[in-house]
């Protein structure tokens, strides 16, 4: 049985390695080396309700082996959990497809935890919007291909709220105290808080951060939050348990699909970006249909079928087209700027940057998981 771990041991684990010169230092794969030795079925470690679960019967007619997959990944941590035991002790993991948040995948291939993309077996690599070429941690994409992108901003119930809402600052206000979730994860809620007092949470320092977490901490203490939540922020606004939440987009955008009244801003202040990104796992014992599956959701049709259903932006090149040209409904997705987000909006996101020192940010996050409850 996988141990579990807290979130500081997880990030005190990753703080201390020094792989990076792993991610440098690789050599194209060998196609038929990897055809060889991939054996056994594939195995999907993905996010709840991230897949219309009609996909994986027409994926996996194209695929080269059975499919098992499980929606576990519940938030970075508690994914991590299901799999960091494995990687420790570089052994099979349990999965051949994991699908972290940015920022750890980032980690991940720092620690030599992830294995370079046999990009020969993904012609559809092609397809991915140039935006995610970009990063830092992987310019070109050869260790990750991006799942889903979605924006963390605000979700309210206007007739509880009693107004409109327009500014990260009513997060704090006094009348909502008690009514109020937030979402636990550090790189969000920091950067949300840094953007309402000016910060740039692109371009974060230790100071910035650190006034967002005592801004959080004296929130938290004087009861102005209900509480740390996940995807669960939807349940506590539909149910009526809370007035507001950080949220994120494409829950929200079901969510209003059940009840239209719910609200997303995007803050006067801006928000935060962010996508969830598919990476083979070092060690995993299916790379060839990894692989097949990859270039399966990078297939603009197949991508737009998931897109429509699960309604988070996607990373896929042609995706927005299909969209127009199908129904109404799709139609109108395609118009939507939460999925495919224009200039003006664009120029509204900002995606953590991480701070130069792992060891400030391991003590950034240590302080948030006591302030949240998390650990």
């Amino acid at each position: 049985m996988t141990r579990r771990i807290s979130r500081r041991a997880f990030m005190g684990g990753l703080a201390a390695t020094t792989g990076l010169a792993v991610a440098g230092c690789v050599t194209p794969t060998d196609q038929r080396a990897v055809v060889a030795s991939s054996t056994g079925p594939l195995r999907v470690l993905n996010w709840p309700d991230y897949i219309d679960s009609a996909l994986l019967d027409e994926v996996g007619a194209r695929l080269t082996s059975r499919i098992e997959y499980d929606d576990l990944w519940e938030d970075n941590y508690t994914g991590l959990d299901l799999v960091i035991a494995d990687l420790e002790g570089a052994t099979a993991p349990g999965w051949d497809i994991i699908v972290p948040t940015n920022w750890l995948a980032a980690q991940l291939i720092q620690d030599g935890y992830a294995q370079r993309l046999p990009l020969e077996l993904i012609p559809n690599h092609v397809n991915i919007d140039p935006a995610f070429l970009t990063s830092q941690w992987d310019r070109g994409a050869r260790f990750h291909m991006p799942w889903q992108s979605g924006i963390t901003g605000i979700a309210y119930d206007p007739e509880a709220v009693g107004r409109e809402l327009a500014s990260i600052e009513e997060l704090f206000a006094p009348d909502l105290a008690g009514r109020v979730s937030m979402i636990g994860e550090m790189r969000e809620a920091v950067g949300l808080t840094m953007l309402a007092a000016g910060d740039d949470p692109a371009r974060p320092t230790v100071a910035a951060a650190s006034a967002a977490l005592d801004r959080l901490a004296d929130a938290e203490a004087a009861g102005q939050f209900h509480s740390w939540v996940f995807n669960d922020f939807a349940d506590l606004l539909e149910a009526g348990t809370v007035a507001a939440s950080m949220a994120w987009s494409g829950d929200v955008v079901q969510l209003q699909r059940r009840r239209p009244d719910i609200k997303f801003i995007i803050p006067d202040e801006g928000a935060v970006q962010w996508f969830d990104t598919m990476m083979i796992p070092t060690g995993a014992s299916n790379v060839y249909a990894a692989a097949q599956w990859m270039n399966a959701f990078y297939d603009p049709e197949i991508a737009a079928v998931n897109t429509a259903w699960v309604q988070y932006i996607s990373p896929v090149l042609g995706v927005r087209e299909l969209l127009a040209q199908g129904s109404p409904d799709l139609a109108e997705l395609a118009e939507n700027p939460l999925l495919f987000p224009d200039d003006d909006t664009r120029r509204r996101l900002v995606t953590w940057a991480g701070l130069d020192s792992s060891a400030d940010e391991q003590a950034l996050d240590n302080r948030f998981t006591e302030i949240a409850g998390l650990d």
